[in-house]
């Protein structure tokens, strides 16, 4: 079972994979839409035609021809649909920081976005919102345990502040 601040963590490292994360996303998909056009173009599956008369008779290596092609057609089409189920799970994953960070207050939005995604300072971030560097990490912090709930839900909230129900 995760902790509380493993889930802190996680979402620091997935803010700080995002660029990386929406460059992936893009790269698969060029990559699937190549293989799909490869595939398309390998539709030209035929059977080989028995040889009667005085030719080789037809056998079992005839139809190994065909057998290959279609094996072989059948592991590219579970190659794509395995890249687009590990595309989508990225894609999943920058649509909720996405999602968390639109809910954030504008101020909050910044300096997570200045300090995570494009890796500035927390000095420079607080100097230009007319923060000291403490007070632009502290809030920074305090958005990030906010997206952190949004993320992973109660689970991602320490145990003193976890919503208790009674029966």
């Amino acid at each position: 079972m995760n902790e509380y601040n493993d889930y802190i963590s996680i979402t620091k490292r997935w803010f700080k994979s995002y660029n990386t994360f929406v460059a992936t996303v893009a790269s698969m998909t060029a990559d699937i839409e190549a293989q799909e056009r490869m595939l398309a173009c390998a539709d030209d599956l035929g059977a080989p035609i028995a040889k009667y008369d005085s030719m080789p008779k037809g056998g079992s290596g005839e139809l190994n021809a065909v057998e290959r092609q279609t094996e072989d057609r059948l592991r590219r089409q579970q190659e794509i649909n395995r890249a687009k189920l590990n595309r989508d799970e990225i894609q999943r994953i920058i649509d909720r920081l996405d999602r968390a960070m639109e809910s954030l207050p504008q101020e909050d939005r910044e300096l997570l976005h200045g300090h995570y995604i494009q890796n500035r300072d927390w000095c420079s971030l607080g100097y230009e919102r007319h923060y000291s560097e403490r007070w632009a990490r502290e809030k920074a912090g305090k958005a990030l345990r906010t997206v952190a709930f949004m993320l992973f839900g109660v689970k991602a909230q320490p145990m003193q502040l976890s919503f208790v129900f009674a029966e």
